[in-house]
């Protein structure tokens, strides 16, 4: 599924505030999509470098905001699309 079709058909559209890092925001969303608990998922520094991802999605050098940019991911059974608007689009395995 390519991202445009992911989000016409995510489950689960997660909006991060601006006191949230990426990294908690991703966490939040799929929790919140499957209803796990945080000891039922897999953490998520054990799937992705998480350092790499809040980098990512962190101000330019130039102090400007990042305007596009977007990762894609499994976590938890989930596929996972990042923005770098600060939305969060997940959808859990139909399995």
């Amino acid at each position: 599924m390519d991202t445009n079709e992911m989000m016409e058909h995510a489950e689960y559209a997660y909006e991060m505030d601006g006191e949230r890092n990426v990294t908690d925001g991703v966490v939040t969303a799929v929790r919140d999509a499957t209803d796990m608990t945080m000891t039922e998922m897999t953490p998520l520094h054990e799937r992705i470098d998480v350092d790499a991802l809040n980098e990512l999605f962190s101000d330019s050098y130039s102090g400007t905001p990042r305007s596009d940019g977007r990762i894609r991911f499994t976590y938890c059974g989930c596929e996972v699309v990042v923005f770098s608007s600060g939305r969060v689009l997940v959808k859990p395995d139909e399995n």
